[in-house]
């Protein structure tokens, strides 16, 4: 039942997909102007506030409620465009998302190195998995990203048909390094997106560090994975050119990673992400609870928790 609800809703979303973008938006913008008028129908708004406040505590408050405004502006867009997924093509998506600097990664994989790339919840990233089409010559080569189950089996399934709209594999982050332990073990090289700028469990929580002004934890897997298979680090620099155009940068960070000092992948990726949120505070997912675990309520758990024994 959840196969056919989810092809229904594909089905339904595609048709509405072949409307132009412009006229797409048309709905994005009075959907923007509702929660303009009436800040109480914005979507997550309270955490969308705290998160600006605590982030750029620097600035006044005209300023954060101007980009809170722009902020759900691209939010609505975002929402459209990715619904506009469903139906677009190679030449469309090239057209709308820039990939800059892929050439060296296919080049590399050429020869015989793989690559794990870094980026956040920064202005399209549905778009990103198009960057697998650039590597339909490379045989025997794995491109996908990892990915995290959704509690609904539905919108579960639907989001898996997205994301696999290029042709990319979506790994469950549980099978990761098994995953790319057997490309390795098999011959094959491997491009896989990380968007690691989420909450960890707690249980998860191996590293923090201070991230827009605030002690944050970290994921650290992407980061193991990377060290034990020695995979070259990029990070992928998200731009929006204007309204449904985007460019991401593909920039090396670390070629060789298996000596690298434990964590320092993981702070690299953080500051990069970090420059990228500042240049343009709007494009990154304000709505995202991201500061919800502190040290405080970590240390509680951790003395709820003896046996576990972590190092922090």
């Amino acid at each position: 039942m959840d196969k056919i609800l989810a092809s229904i809703l594909y089905g339904l979303i595609w048709l509405l997909s072949l409307l132009p973008l412009n006229l797409l938006y048309l709905f994005s913008d009075i959907a923007w102007l509702i929660m303009f008028l009436c800040p109480p129908l914005r979507y997550r708004k309270s955490i969308v506030r705290k998160n600006l406040a605590l982030s750029f505590p620097d600035k006044d408050r005209k300023w954060l409620r101007r980009t809170e405004r722009r902020f759900y502006y691209q939010f609505a867009c975002l929402i459209v465009e990715s619904l506009k997924t469903t139906s677009i093509g190679e030449r469309w998506v090239k057209r709308h998302m820039e990939i800059v600097g892929c050439e060296k990664i296919v080049e590399e994989t050429l020869n015989g190195r793989s690559g794990i790339g870094y980026l956040g919840h920064v202005g399209n990233w549905e778009w990103i998995p198009s960057m697998n089409l650039y590597f339909k010559n490379v045989d025997n080569f794995l491109g996908g990203q990892v990915y995290h189950r959704l509690e609904n089996s539905t919108m579960d399934l639907f989001m898996l048909k997205l994301r696999s709209k290029f042709a990319t594999e979506n790994i469950p982050m549980e099978h990761v390094m098994r995953r790319l332990l057997e490309c390795r073990n098999n011959g094959r090289t491997f491009f896989i997106g990380m968007i690691a700028d989420q909450v960890p469990l707690w249980w998860n929580i191996h590293y923090w560090t201070t991230f827009l002004n605030q002690n944050t934890p970290v994921f650290t897997g992407a980061e193991r994975i990377a060290r034990k298979l020695d995979a070259e680090i990029w990070y992928m620099h998200i731009t929006r050119k204007r309204r449904g155009y985007y460019r991401c940068e593909m920039q090396l960070v670390f070629e060789h990673t298996k000596d690298l000092p434990e964590f320092a992948v993981t702070e690299k990726y953080m500051r990069l992400l970090e420059d990228n949120i500042r240049e343009c505070p709007e494009l990154w997912l304000w709505t995202h609870n991201r500061w919800k675990r502190t040290w405080e309520g970590y240390q509680q758990w951790i003395s709820e928790h003896p046996a576990l024994n972590r190092k922090n």
